[in-house]
């Protein structure tokens, strides 16, 4: 039997299969026992819902009832402005607004109201004709004392005299991390061109849960686009450039067939029972979303937070178009020095000039390319003034006599002085942009029994930085080190030099370090691999690019837990590559390998991995140190439970 207020259809992933009886019989006998069995299930069912829980009883663990909706489920013909449920007990509209899904979509949302047990859904605007709606209300509805969901609450209706029952269904998932997408918009469109997407309403819509599972019921037969998206400004379409998108490679055309199973049972001449499930097509469908690039250029925001530095900050990376000129004060000489950082999306300016550093509003111009409407590059002008206000320095007293010390800049180093890593180079940054630096005054030696070995190095520059410098060296596990740089090496574009460094240290130990041999077939193609950390980033530590099956090696690991990912790489270019709606181009397919490994010192983890990737994949990464404390505190529970019987 049938509960009011809910559609059937409306259950989890399971929905595809289920028994449809169809039953042909005598009345005489079975009648009785149908209408009586009715009747005790509503008796039963409604007055333990109506019954409330006495301070110290029972909590209440049931969910409101639905009693009476307006209109009926699957009603037909409904000319009315509003839906009405009303239920057994009182319940919180709070959640409601917030959570409920109307398919098809509406511009505005409909208005939530209460009156008494009664809940009220009131269209904002008149209801298509001869279309079917669906209400989808999720969890929201909730009873007024202990908070009980009415679990995947749906309800459907329609205005014209046919009942529309296809249904399009499947997941969304991040496209890079394999992650499930909560709160996605999943839309279906007539329209077959991409365009729809960006400047029109779709005919129907479903949203994501926590799994990224989506279900569109109630669609009308026809061909579809499918799309999904995080609707960052609520419009129903894509025209945000941070807004995250999906879509179905092909066109959908959703259809609906009963499959009779052969399982007859007669009893006498009384009862003929057939079962059966429908099957609704199309398949599940996976969507993987993902960003796309997009040429959006703009001054996204600038910030004056020292008096010598101005940094600008923008949408997109920047051509050799850009320039900046000082409006106020007129500058009289060089004033400026200028980096950015390696996307080249943010320009740091340098005031070289102390009479301009010192003027507490600065007026620039900015000029850089932009796209037009007719997509062609043209030149941008912002004028951006920004202030500094100094912050109230202590005054410091001198005794008589003391010279200031004069200014200078430090070097800062990553080495680490009791334990670095033997795989890991040295850098060296300063602080502020340099005008000159000797690196014939860096030096390293090397210490045994106290002597000092000079050895030869060769300083390399970063080509993305003017304040950062790197040595290689292949260094020797568990040996002594003294890095050393001359003060007055380097100096800064205000022409202050650097303080001495002596920095004393010693490498790692070899058998602190773990090592990851990967042997991988089943490729068809280029791929890259990378490894990650074992958190929420997955900050990418080390990769390699394959070009077939082989065997890969991850040396130097820190001793932690690792993941491991493998991206389908076919342009060969080393990195993942997003999608791009316009040219029907999904993003590059990931899969990861199926467990976390947990690398310990001085030990080799050999794993084979067979490239096996499916639309279905999941991303269940098996943590065996997890799983092996999981099942330690169930044996353990269940011995405490045996104790406490004895």
């Amino acid at each position: 039997m049938e509960k009011p207020g809910f559609d059937n259809n409306s259950h989890p992933p399971r929905i595809y299969s289920g028994k449809i009886r169809i039953r042909d019989f005598r009345l005489g006998g079975i009648l009785p026992l149908v209408l009586l069995g009715s009747l005790f299930y509503l008796i039963f069912y409604t007055s333990c819902a109506n019954i409330g829980s006495p301070s110290g009883g029972v909590k209440d663990s049931i969910p409101p009832v639905v009693l009476k909706t307006l209109p009926i489920l699957r009603g037909t013909n409904y000319k009315g402005s509003d839906v009405r449920f009303t239920f057994d007990e009182y319940i919180l509209p709070d959640g409601i607004s917030e959570k409920l899904v109307v398919s098809p979509p509406m511009k505005k949302k409909p208005i939530i109201k209460m009156k008494g047990k009664t809940l009220i859904i009131e269209f904002p605007q008149d209801l298509r004709k001869e279309s079917t709606y669906s209400l989808d209300f999720k969890d929201a509805v909730v009873d007024n004392n202990e908070k009980n969901p009415i679990k995947n609450f749906r309800f459907s209706f329609s205005t014209g005299a046919t009942f529309d029952s296809l249904r399009v269904s499947g997941y969304v998932k991040n496209a890079l991390n394999q992650e499930p997408v909560d709160k996605a918009l999943v839309m279906l469109h007539r329209s077959k061109e991409y365009t729809a997407f960006i400047d029109s309403i779709p005919e129907y819509i479903g949203t994501t849960n926590k799994e990224g599972f989506f279900m569109i019921d109630n669609v009308a037969p026809g061909e579809y686009r499918l799309y999904a998206l995080t609707d960052a400004d609520n419009s129903l379409t894509y025209n945000v450039k941070s807004e995250l998108i999906a879509f179905a490679d092909s066109i959908l055309v959703p259809s609906a067939k009963f499959v009779a199973k052969n399982d007859t049972v007669v009893r006498g001449k009384d009862t003929l029972v057939v079962t059966g499930h429908v099957d609704y097509l199309p398949n599940t469908q996976y969507l993987m979303m993902f960003e796309e690039e997009r040429f959006d250029q703009y001054l996204n925001a600038s910030v004056r937070k020292q008096a010598n530095r101005c940094d600008f900050f923008f949408a997109e990376s920047l051509s050799d178009s850009f320039h900046i000129r000082l409006l106020k004060p007129k500058p009289i000489r060089d004033w400026s020095f200028i980096e950015s950082n390696l996307k080249k999306d943010s320009i740091f300016v340098w005031l070289t000039d102390t009479i301009i550093s010192k003027s507490d509003s600065l007026k620039f111009e900015l000029k850089y390319e932009v796209l037009d409407s007719l997509k062609q590059l043209k030149v941008k002008r912002d004028t951006v003034e920004l202030v500094y206000t100094a912050p109230k320095m202590p005054k410091i007293k001198r005794k008589k006599g003391e010279v200031p010390e004069l200014p200078s800049i430090n070097l800062v180093t990553n080495i680490n002085q009791s334990a670095h890593d033997i795989y890991q180079r040295i850098k060296i940054e300063a602080m502020e942009p340099t005008s000159s630096f000797d690196l014939e005054k860096i030096r390293l030696y090397s210490v045994i029994d106290s002597l000092k070995t000079n050895i030869p190095i060769v300083v390399e520059k970063d080509s993305n930085s003017v304040r950062k410098f790197f040595i290689e060296h292949h260094w020797q596990p568990n040996s002594n080190y003294i890095f050393h740089i001359d003060s007055a090496a380097a100096r800064n574009i205000y022409g202050h030099p650097n303080k001495k460094i002596d920095l004393k240290f010693r490498t790692q130990k070899e058998d602190y370090y773990g090592k990851i041999y990967l042997t991988i077939t089943g490729l068809s193609g280029p791929a890259l691999v990378q490894l990650l950390g074992n958190d929420k980033d997955e900050k990418v530590l080390q990769k390699i690019q394959i070009l077939s099956d082989g065997k890969i090696e991850f040396p130097y690991l820190k001793p932690d837990k690792y993941k491991i990912r493998l991206i389908f790489d076919q342009n060969k270019n080393g990195k993942w590559d997003t999608g791009f709606l316009a040219g029907n181009l999904q993003p590059e397919k990931v899969v990861y390998y199926p467990k976390i490994i947990k690398v310990r010192s001085n030990f080799e983890y050999k794993e084979n991995w067979k490239i096996d990737y499916e639309a279905n994949y999941k991303k269940d990464l098996i943590d065996e140190e997890l799983e092996k404390e999981k099942a330690r505190k169930k044996a353990q529970e269940k011995r405490d439970a045996a104790n406490k019987g004895l």
